[in-house]
């Protein structure tokens, strides 16, 4: 049976990607997810207290198939259901902003 971890004990002798490098982009994408998730909220008008329910909302979504579609499709369900006119494309580039941003916190000291 091969594991995840396996998985990456394998990949790391394979291409370089190793154990730590998949823990620190998993840590980019959670963060990335969640900042999604908080600016997603606020453009729905969530109330604060709702705000860190969603934004987790969002990241458990990018578990449901491999890439950020899933993140994409759920907050433009989202907008859609609440009015909320946006196009893909300026979802992408927001969540690729977020990207950079949770890369940037992460490589802080």
């Amino acid at each position: 049976m091969t594991t995840p971890l396996h998985g990456m004990a394998h990949a790391s002798r394979t291409d370089g990607f190793g154990i730590a490098d998949y823990e620190i982009r998993e840590g980019e994408i959670a963060r990335r997810n969640v900042l999604f998730g908080l600016w997603a909220g606020r453009r729905l008008g969530l109330a604060d207290a709702d705000l860190e329910a969603y934004a987790w909302s969002v990241h458990l979504a990018d578990r449901e198939v491999p890439g950020q579609d899933d993140v994409i499709a759920k907050v433009s369900a989202d907008f859609a259901a609440h009015g909320v006119d946006i196009t893909e494309s300026r979802l992408r580039r927001h969540l690729h902003e977020m990207r950079l941003r949770a890369s940037l916190d992460l490589a802080q000291p």
